[in-house]
């Protein structure tokens, strides 16, 4: 089965990255977003298998991470930043739900590489 993932980040470029770093590997984009209430709301339509969430989408609330967390209860998250692995776990702290804190400075394989084992795939 080929895993599915929502991609949910404002930058056009970034996100075409993703979505080709990600299908090269295997994988189905099932939908991106640009926006909280896009994110919420394609999670909660498409239930992807994961999805990857940039952590600074405009009118950023800690509320909007819970609830794309709800709207896809099963899928693994995975919340992204440009800023460092560490500092991205340290703002994340505390918030349940969480799967994966990841950097937009890792290498296109780690993040890859971060979903697959986190999926089994």
């Amino acid at each position: 089965m080929v895993p599915r993932l929502l991609v949910c980040d404002d930058a056009p470029g970034y996100r075409l990255l993703v979505q080709t770093i990600f299908e090269d590997a295997g994988f189905e984009i099932a939908a991106t977003a640009d926006s909280w209430d896009e994110s919420e709301r394609l999670a909660a339509a498409v239930r992807p298998d994961a999805i990857l969430l940039d952590l600074w989408l405009p009118t950023f609330e800690w509320e909007r991470v819970k609830r794309v967390r709800a709207a896809a209860p099963d899928s693994v998250l995975a919340v992204v930043s440009a800023l460092a692995t560490e500092e991205v776990a340290a703002l994340v702290d505390g918030i349940d739900g969480i799967d994966l804190v990841l950097s937009k400075r890792q290498s296109p394989d780690a993040l890859v590489a971060a979903f697959s084992t986190r999926l089994g795939a």
